[in-house]
């Protein structure tokens, strides 16, 4: 191996290195702390484990499990009806012919400019008038759709040849069952790609958590770390402790997806 070849893998390491210190320092700061009281939280150096270390602020998290409850419920309609919604309109602006069908894309794609707190206030208006307002289907209803589901599922049909959706249209297939048994089975990497954006959006969903309910009852776990924030003080120990109990369902749904993760980032980036 020459001295530049070293000179190289040695920088690519170093890169990687800071990199992962860079993600995972903050998630070593979150383990510690949840352990730890307000005033150990904040020495230097920090100890993973002190004396006084233990299980007291997860302790304090008595109504967690009911904002668990509430985010897995909202998190499992919100992904299951965005893969659909993004995965048939994907489709649709690949696959169909129809007029205008390009332009309404670059239309949709626009709109992922629009940041949510522009339109936060008509969208309310919507909800309220269909008497959702404080109640988890509000959440489900403005989480089904994102445009950047779509226009990933898009990238990746885009890549399918043609030639397999006329062979079945000659065979009289329909466009159901083109789409159900022959484009979304091919799509199985994408989808769950999409799936682990998707879920890991919607599992750390605040704003419109805040905006649409009001009841403690119906809150969801990231509006629930709320409750450790008072007028004058801020409880960083049991918000560690549910911050830390939030990302343990993101981190597997990952690792078990990760090998798909990889394969569906790289397909839908062939074209377009």
């Amino acid at each position: 191996m020459t001295f530049k070849n070293t000179l190289k893998n040695s920088a690519q390491w170093l890169i990687l290195i800071l990199t992962s210190a860079f993600v995972l320092i903050p998630v070593y700061m979150i383990v510690t702390a949840s352990f730890k009281n307000e005033r150990e939280i904040f020495e230097v150096p920090m100890a993973l484990w002190t004396e006084n270390s233990g299980l007291f602020n997860f302790q304090r998290l008595d109504r967690f499990p009911l904002y668990i409850w509430n985010s897995i419920k909202v998190t499992f309609f919100c992904t299951v009806i965005h893969l659909g919604t993004a995965s048939t309109s994907a489709y649709a602006f690949t696959k169909l012919k129809w007029k205008g069908r390009d332009t309404l894309f670059i239309l949709y794609l626009m709109s992922m400019m629009i940041p949510i707190q522009v339109i936060i206030i008509p969208q309310f208006m919507v909800v309220k008038s269909l008497g959702l307002y404080n109640s988890h289907l509000a959440l489900i209803l403005v989480g089904s759709f994102t445009v950047f589901g779509t226009f990933l599922i898009k990238q990746f049909f885009m890549t399918l040849p043609d030639s397999l959706m006329e062979s079945a249209r000659i065979d009289g297939a329909h466009e159901w069952v083109i789409f159900l048994r022959i484009v979304l089975p091919l799509a199985k990497t994408v989808l769950a790609t999409v799936l682990i954006f998707s879920f890991r959006w919607f599992w750390n969903e605040f704003f419109s958590a805040l905006i649409y309910l009001a009841s403690p009852e119906l809150k969801t776990l990231p509006l629930g770390m709320t409750d450790f924030v008072a007028e004058y003080m801020v409880y960083f120990g049991p918000q560690m402790a549910a911050a830390l109990i939030s990302i343990i369902p993101v981190m597997i749904l990952f690792f078990s997806l990760q090998r798909y993760f990889i394969q569906g980032i790289a397909s839908s980036g062939i074209k377009g």
